[in-house]
């Protein structure tokens, strides 16, 4: 019986082992994290089928101080920080109050999104790709994301070897009678600093 027994327990590691796909799991790793451990600059495309696309970019410092500034269309920016939502309609001279955020409370809600969307994901891919001179990993998978309105999406990362920084992200994104396509170039900022209002 005890050769038996071990056959068979072999069989179900093997089988355990076999169920595991080192693509999904690098995909999971990247889809679930919440920034990348730095500050960052990403230029932001957004294109909605059947409109002209428009362009930001999302300066990151922490979980609470970041912002946005809309360049085509020209727009008001917009600055989060200390757990309050910003507006300037003069390009960052003056600030005007928006309303109060519990940053923590939001991260730790886009942290339960993205784990109950994890469990749809399905599909991935993984490859490579030049780029800038070296050779960036490419992965990608589909995710059903059910915040909201409920979408289906296909989201690629571009993630430089060296240090594992996500350099560029596309999210194609899909739902009945919507499309939009999402492009993210980012780089390092390491002396990001961002406006304070008081």
């Amino acid at each position: 019986m005890k050769p038996i027994f071990t056959a068979i327990l072999f069989l179900g590691v093997c089988g355990q082992a076999a169920l595991a796909d080192p693509c999904q799991d690098r995909f999971t790793e990247l889809y679930l994290q919440l920034d990348q451990g730095t500050p960052t600059k990403s230029a932001t495309t957004t294109a909605f089928k059947g409109a002209p696309p428009s362009t930001n970019t999302f300066l990151y410092l922490t979980p609470d101080h970041y912002m946005t500034v809309p360049t085509s269309p020209a727009g008001p920016w917009v600055l989060g920080y200390e757990n309050v939502l910003y507006q300037s309609a003069d390009a960052g001279k003056t600030w005007q109050k928006v309303r109060d955020m519990d940053t923590g409370q939001n991260a730790d809600k886009a942290r339960a999104d993205k784990l109950a969307n994890a469990e749809t994901i399905r599909n991935p891919v993984c490859g490579e790709e030049a780029m800038n001179g070296e050779t960036v990993d490419v992965v990608a998978a589909d995710v059903t994301v059910s915040q909201g309105m409920l979408t289906e999406n296909r989201y690629t990362y571009w993630v430089r070897r060296s240090d594992g920084f996500i350099v560029k992200a596309v999210y194609d994104t899909k739902a009945p009678g919507f499309e939009m396509v999402t492009t993210q170039v980012i780089e390092k900022a390491p002396g990001l600093t961002l406006p304070a209002p008081e």
